[in-house]
This record gives C-alpha cells, structure tokens and sequence, in this order.
C-alpha cells in the first residue's frame, strides 16, 4: 500500500476517491483512533478507496483523507476490534450503520496550508465543489492533483 494517496493516472472519470461529510465529533474520534470505522447506510462503489472527509459546521474545511475497506455488514468487524460503535453494528443494532468502511490509514490535508485544510469557500472558489457534498460525490481529478500536491501529513 502506498503511503500517501497516489494520483497516478487520475482521469476526470476516476473513480477512487469520494468527498464526504463528517461531523465534528466523529472526524475527531477517527483522528485519534478511538472510532475504526465509519458506519453508513448506503454501499460505495467497489472502486472507492479513499474518503476525503469534509468535516461540517462549526468547522466547515477539508481537513482528512482516509484509504478504507471494502464495505462490511453487520458481524464483519472483528470482535477484538473496540473501535466506538463497532459492537452496535455486528449486532445489527447500528441504525445509521448498514455498512462499515474501516479506516486502514489517515492523511491531514493541507500540510502547505500548516495543517489548515481547505474552507468551503475555498473548495467552492476553485470550482471543486457547489456546496457541501449531501451523500458523497465524486473527486474531481483538479481537485485530487492540488490536494495531494499540497501535501498529506501522515496521522497513521
């Protein structure tokens, strides 16, 4: 695995790399690894391989990138796995939890901005994003290039 997300033949059409977003609390438990999965309703496509976590209000920034797992379902995880809400999923007791995405390595957006990441605004200047992504969409290859050229600091 490599340790940085590679861009390497990125297209406009690629389709490695989500943008999502993530509340406060939940990006802060991921980031010190107290929670190991990120639980959501709904299947990605087998061809995602990294998250990039837009975390919402208060903060409002692009401040992560995660690789995951393939989705799991409901008693995938193991069980000497102590992640937060790890033992509510496998007993299917997870309501926004159908499947979870465990996160195998973490990256700090924004190394040239000291560790800033990127505003709404800033996405939305650049012609990234119209607003907040509602589910997920899609990295667009500009977007991926000056994200990863900015530099990922390594969390783990």
């Amino acid at each position: 695995m490599p340790s940085r997300p590679s861009t390497t033949g990125c297209t406009a059409g690629s389709k490695t790399d989500i943008l999502m977003s993530i509340r406060p609390l939940h990006m802060g438990n991921i980031a010190s690894r107290r929670k190991t999965h990120e639980f959501r309703i709904y299947l990605l496509p087998p061809s995602v391989k990294r998250i990039w976590f837009y975390t919402s209000a208060p903060v409002q920034k692009l401040l992560y990138v995660a690789e995951i797992s393939e989705g799991k379902k409901p008693g995938e995880i193991a069980a000497s796995d102590a992640g937060l809400g790890n033992k509510e999923f496998n007993e299917g007791k997870k309501k926004a939890g159908v499947y979870g995405y465990e996160i195998l390595k973490l990256w700090e957006v924004g190394k040239g901005t000291k560790g800033k990441g990127f505003t709404l605004q800033k996405m939305k200047d650049e012609g990234w994003v119209k607003g907040p992504p509602q589910k997920y969409q899609w990295v667009k290859a500009d977007m991926l290039q000056a994200l990863a050229g900015d530099g990922l600091k390594s969390v783990f």
